[in-house]
This record gives C-alpha cells, sequence and structure tokens, in this order.
C-alpha cells in the first residue's frame, strides 16, 4: 500500500504551493481534498484486507453456493473438468481461510466433507472406473486429490483415505519414474500442461504433510529443472501452456494457464518463491500499465493486441479473457508481491463497495460455476497469510 499512499501525499505538494499563493488560495482544496480522498482509500483497503472482509464475504458465498444441491449434478452444459475444478479451488479456498474464520469451523466441514464426497465417488468421475488409464488423467488426480486432501487435513477424518492414497501414491511414484517429469491432463489429448502437472505437485505436497512421505522432495527439482532446460517459451523464462513429448510448444503462454503454473508451483513449495523469476516474467508479459494506484490490468496473452492461438485451449476448463486478475491475485500473494496484491484487492475491493454483488440464483449451473470459480481464486488469493 505504501506506493499508494505516497502518491495521495503528493497531493500535498500542490496544495501548499497554491495556499502560498493568496490569489490562487482557494484552488488549494481540490489538491488537499485529492489527497484526503486517495490516503483515505489506502487506509480503508488495508484495513478492509487485514481485517478480512472480503475474504470472509468470499468464503460465505462458497459455503452458500457449494451447498447447492444442484451445483454439482451431472449435465451436458457443465463438463465434470469444470465441476471438478471448481471444487478443487474452492475446497482450497475454504482450507485456507479455516484458520481466520474459526467461527464458520462447522459450515466449513460440512463442504468440505461434500466436496470430497462428490470427488471420491465413482459415479460422479468417470477416473474411477477400472479402465481409466492414471497416466493420462493428471488434471483429474491433482484436482480430486486437492479436494480430498483439504478435507482430510482439515478434520483428520479418514473416510476418503483409500481414495487419497490411491491417488497421492500414484503421482508421487509415477512422476517419480516418468521421463518428461510431466502426465498427460487427459486421455484424448497427447500433449502436457505445466499447470496442471503443477496443480499435481500440490496435491502431493497435501498427501506429504498428511501421510508424512516425501514424494515432492523427490520430485519438484526434477520436475522444475526439466521445465527450465527443455520448455520455456521462445525469449521468456516461462513454459508453455501446453507441450508435446517431443518438447515442441503445443499452445503459446496465456495469462490464465501460466498465472496457475506459477500460483501451484509456490503453493506446493513456499520456498521456490525464493527464486521469484517466474512472478517477475509472467507480470512482464501479461500486466499492463496502469497510473492507478488503486487497478492492474491483466492482459490474457503475451503480446498486446495479439490474441493467443487457442486461448481458450490454454487453461481449460477456463475460458480466456475472464479469470486473468483473480489468477494474478494469488500469484501475487504466494510470491510476496505487495504492492501488485495491494492493487487487484483494491479493484475487487471498490467493486464491491460500490455495486451490487452477483446474484448467484439467477444464473444457470454452468454460469454459476464459472463465476464461482472467479470468487474461489480470488478468496485463495485473499486467504495467504505470511
Amino acid at each position: 500500500m505504501l506506493p499508494a499512499f505516497l502518491f495521495g501525499l503528493f497531493f500535498l505538494v500542490p496544495a501548499w504551493w497554491l495556499w502560498n499563493k493568496p490569489a490562487l488560495r482557494t484552488w488549494a482544496v481540490l489538491p488537499l481534498l485529492t489527497a484526503l480522498i486517495v490516503v483515505g482509500f489506502t487506509i480503508a483497503l488495508k484495513l478492509d484486507d487485514v481485517n478480512n472482509r472480503q475474504l470472509s464475504a468470499d468464503v460465505d458465498v462458497l459455503l452458500q453456493e457449494l451447498s447447492q444441491a444442484d451445483l454439482l449434478v451431472g449435465n451436458d452444459l457443465s463438463p465434470d473438468d469444470g465441476r471438478l475444478l471448481l471444487a478443487s479451488l474452492g475446497s482450497q479456498a475454504i482450507y485456507r481461510a479455516a484458520p481466520l474464520v474459526p467461527a464458520r469451523k462447522a459450515a466449513i466441514d460440512s463442504v468440505l466433507y461434500r466436496l470430497a464426497a462428490w470427488a471420491a465417488d465413482a459415479r460422479n468421475l468417470r477416473q474411477w472406473g477400472r479402465n481409466a488409464n492414471w497416466d493420462r488423467e493428471v488434471f483429474f488426480l491433482a484436482h480430486a486429490g486437492a479436494v480430498i486432501g483439504h478435507y482430510q487435513l482439515i478434520t483428520r477424518d479418514e473416510t476418503f483415505a483409500k481414495s487419497f492414497k490411491s491417488i497421492g501414491e500414484h503421482l508421487g511414484k509415477r512422476l517419480e519414474r516418468g521421463r518428461y517429469k510431466h502426465l498427460p491432463s487427459r486421455p484424448n489429448e497427447d500433449y502436457f500442461r505445466p499447470a496442471d502437472n503443477a496443480a499435481a505437485m500440490y496435491t502431493i505436497a497435501l498427501y506429504d504433510a498428511y501421510y508424512g512421505t516425501s514424494y515432492l522432495t523427490t520430485n519438484f527439482k526434477d520436475w522444475t529443472d526439466y521445465l527450465e532446460d527443455e520448455l520455456y517459451f521462445a525469449e521468456s523464462r516461462l513454459p508453455c501452456a501446453a507441450f508435446s513429448a517431443t518438447n515442441r510448444c503445443q499452445l503459446e503462454p496465456t495469462a490464465t494457464a501460466t498465472g496457475l503454473y506459477i500460483a501451484y508451483r509456490a503453493a506446493a513449495r513456499p520456498a521456490a518463491v525464493q527464486n521469484d523469476i517466474p512472478w517477475r516474467e509472467w507480470l512482464h508479459y501479461f500486466g499492463q500499465t496502469s497510473l492507478s494506484p488503486f487497478s492492474l490490468s491483466i492482459r490474457p496473452n503475451m503480446r498486446d493486441g495479439k490474441r493467443p492461438r487457442f486461448c481458450d485451449q490454454g487453461a481449460y476448463p477456463l475460458n480466456c479473457d475472464t479469470y486473468e486478475t483473480v489468477v494474478g491475485l494469488w500469484a501475487a500473494a504466494e510470491y510476496r508481491a505487495h504492492y501488485t496484491y495491494f492493487r487487484l484487492y483494491a479493484a475487487n475491493a471498490l467493486r464491491r463497495w460500490f455495486f451490487s454483488p452477483v446474484n448467484f440464483a439467477e444464473l444457470s449451473v454452468p454460469r454459476r460455476t464459472q463465476a464461482l470459480t472467479k470468487v474461489a481464486i480470488r478468496a485463495i488469493g485473499e486467504g495467504y497469510r505470511e
């Protein structure tokens, strides 16, 4: 918040100058009022964040909406991937927020149980079937495992321990043996996605935290080394959104896909943020210059005015040009980029202060899933505390 605070104080200089000019003294009120408004907003936003007001509001939304009976019911208009990602991100947001909103513990345990029961039920997700090839299902493994892991770590209840162990052991051992240190996200894709495999690293971290294994230690370095040695895109130090088995870039980086990669990378191993090159590169390519200390624009593509090919496929099932700012908020929190976090946080807080909240009850299930996914990603960032 310091740059925004100093920006407000800057207006005291013209106010003082005008005050000392008798003929212009009346005009001193304008920069003085501007200074008071900017400083007031800065302090108010900081207190809003410190007191977890936006986080509490977002957690209330998630607890309410993730309890709705129709949200996780399968239908052709709302594919399993979108629901599973919402369950994963929603459970992570609630898991992180739990120590900050202790009064909601009963509701948190209830919702996390519901999500874990859904993710562990073979009637909901085909990947639990006997014929599923888990070597080509890292999206499922990462996010279903995260949902169950969040529940077990919060409650210490092992109702779904068999499912969690199956996923944790498969991921830990398979990535350790894997030539590319990556697994394909889905059976119908012949390429690898760093964002989905970063989510797998996060799930392995949850598994290690609960069972005392060390799969992350043995996998994380080889995984990051492979990305750095083979998969940086063009002149950047960021990986493609997807690459082939011959290390050819299939989908160029996008703000959402790459942002999820660096955010999950940091969440899996917080020590990774000591080397903050991925974050600096992400902000360099996707952040847009703004003179406002209370907002920051994130473009979906690396080059201004040039939309990436197959942009929506980069972070599937998330749509392009929709989630960039909330992903940026999460990544900024993980990488301790305080001013960037403040600007992205402020834009959302000001919007909530002055505009009516979203009426989720009016949204169809697919649109509600998308909107709640955005709330969940934002809440993950808001719930981060050093």
